[in-house]
């Protein structure tokens, strides 16, 4: 976070986080995470036995973190609390309620694994699209 200006940098405008430093945001975060994506996986493996119950607390889950990373339940905590403060940082910066969805416009696309560009090139092949 470049411009953050050092750990004890402190949010003074934000209206969730005011007078709150980047580090106990950032650690905040990386614990709700970690603990969602433990209650995903328990609701889950319940999802035999009390099947609305799982899914109305999946839903809520997805709900809460997919607007973040669709694949937030496996996720590394951390990477995901670091692209949530960083636009949490530039709402700070710009003192405007942006939404998440121009930050995530701006980073450039994640790099595709070897083994999945090898499948998608042989597909483009496959469909005549290379």
């Amino acid at each position: 976070m470049a411009g953050a200006g050092g750990i004890a940098a402190r949010f003074t405008w934000h209206p969730d986080y005011a007078n709150r430093t980047l580090f106990d945001v950032r650690q905040e975060l990386v614990d709700d995470i970690s603990a969602d994506q433990r209650a995903y996986e328990l609701a889950m493996e319940a999802a035999e036995a009390k099947e609305s119950d799982a899914l109305a607390s999946i839903m809520a889950l997805d709900k809460k973190w997919s607007e973040y990373d669709m694949g937030w339940a496996e996720a590394d905590p951390g990477q995901l609390a670091d692209r949530i403060l960083e636009w949490r940082w530039e709402q700070e910066k710009r003192h405007e309620l942006i939404p998440f969805s121009e930050i995530r416009a701006a980073a450039p696309p994640p790099e595709i694994p070897p083994q999945q560009a090898a499948w998608l090139s042989f597909l483009k092949r496959l469909f005549g699209r290379d």
